[in-house]
């Protein structure tokens, strides 16, 4: 081992050491900073209300109801819903009275969805024959020949 290296090794430069503990100090902020303001972003998601859910659209309301054997167009129809399910499915109705068509005339989806609110308010009103009514009125392939894309699939 020479002197040389002996000096160097006791002898340290204080203004590169101060370098050094700088960058180290600057690293260590600029950590700070970054895990500071992910937390501030985070606690901003927290406050922001929750998105509404996506419209209601004709395909929607005709999947929630229309869609299975065992679907609520088929319990009103078999007079085997309750006075909630015949609430439901009339404002199911009224909803699909206010949107457009996916294809067809604009009068008579409003003909249609019309018939099937008047025989609904009719067996939410208890009338007699009313479940007949809404059998007629909600009969699947008159409205999906008119309305619905590629027919009544």
């Amino acid at each position: 081992m020479h002197l040389r290296d002996v000096i160097a090794v006791f002898h340290r430069d204080p203004l590169e050491e101060r370098k050094v503990d700088m960058r180290n100090g600057a690293g260590v902020v600029a950590i700070f900073i970054l895990v500071a303001a992910g937390g501030a972003a985070a606690q901003q998601d927290k406050k922001k209300k929750p998105t509404s859910a996506a419209p209601p659209t004709v395909k929607s309301i005709m999947l929630g109801s229309h869609k299975e054997k065992g679907a609520l167009v088929f319990k009103v129809r078999d007079a085997e819903s309750n006075e909630e399910e015949n609430a439901k499915l009339l404002a199911e109705y009224k909803l699909l009275a206010t949107l457009k068509p996916p294809l067809g005339d604009a009068g008579s989806w409003q003909k249609r969805t019309g018939n099937a609110i008047a025989a609904l308010q009719e067996l939410v009103d208890k009338k007699p024959g009313a479940v007949e009514r809404v059998r007629g009125a909600t009969e699947c392939s008159s409205c999906h020949n008119a309305h619905r894309v590629g027919g009544n699939k």
